[in-house]
């Protein structure tokens, strides 16, 4: 099933070859707040969106101009060399392996060079030899600095991570995938560190520089509490 729509003025052959950052929703969404740091720090395009029925439905306001914002967004660097996704609700109950077939399909249609998935894991459920050093681990392509993780059943909370590695996998296309170590909570700090190991890994800034994170993060915790209610 080919979900993928692109914005009217984008030619869908310029998917090709570039490589896909796709991040799983799981836990503590790490995977979701780094990927905003990479948009809102490289502007790149919104080329489209997937529409698919496993997601589930939400929309929004854009924060850079006016338009919604949708559940599944697609972008692509000017030059061309890197697509992100972007989601922002999780699938729906019983429908994962059909959305996982779809990104598959999506991904093999389009014929990108690689996948990097980005993912987070429960870190109360790691082994006394991973709390230890720094928490990350790969599967698939070396990541610089990281170690291999040691099994695949380790991985607890990655939502479809684990499993759609493992179907790129079986559709023979280049993936890394990216684990960090996370905990239900105030995340922000834990993408500002995924995104640093990611550039280490790819180098996809060309400049150094702080990360710009989103409006939308002053409000991740609500409105600041009104100090007069406790006078």
């Amino acid at each position: 099933m080919d979900s993928f729509v692109p914005v009217p003025s984008f030619d869908s052959e310029k998917l090709a070859n570039s490589t896909l950052i796709l991040p799983s929703v799981s836990i503590g969404n790490v995977p979701q707040l780094t990927c905003d740091l990479l948009i809102h720090t490289l502007q790149p395009e919104r080329v489209g969106f997937i529409a698919n029925e496993a997601v589930m439905p939400v929309a929004g306001a854009r924060e850079d101009r006016p338009g919604a914002s949708l559940a599944v967004e697609v972008f692509q660097t000017k030059d061309q060399q890197w697509t992100m996704v972007q989601q922002r609700a999780p699938t729906i109950k019983g429908t994962r392996r059909q959305y996982i077939r779809d990104l598959v399909a999506f991904i093999q249609k389009y014929r990108f060079s690689r996948v990097i998935v980005l993912t987070s894991a429960d870190a109360s459920m790691r082994t006394d030899l991973q709390i230890t050093g720094i928490p990350f681990r790969f599967l698939g392509s070396p990541v610089k600095g990281v170690s291999e993780l040691e099994s695949e059943e380790l991985l607890h909370g990655t939502g479809i991570g684990k499993s759609l590695y493992k179907a790129l996998n079986e559709a023979q296309v280049p993936t890394t995938m990216i684990v960090m170590f996370a905990l239900e909570g105030d995340n922000v700090s834990d993408s500002f560190h995924l995104a640093d190991v990611f550039n280490t890994a790819t180098e996809i800034r060309s400049t150094k520089g702080p990360w710009t994170p989103p409006k939308s993060w002053d409000h991740l915790f609500g409105a600041p509490v009104n100090q007069d209610l406790y006078q």
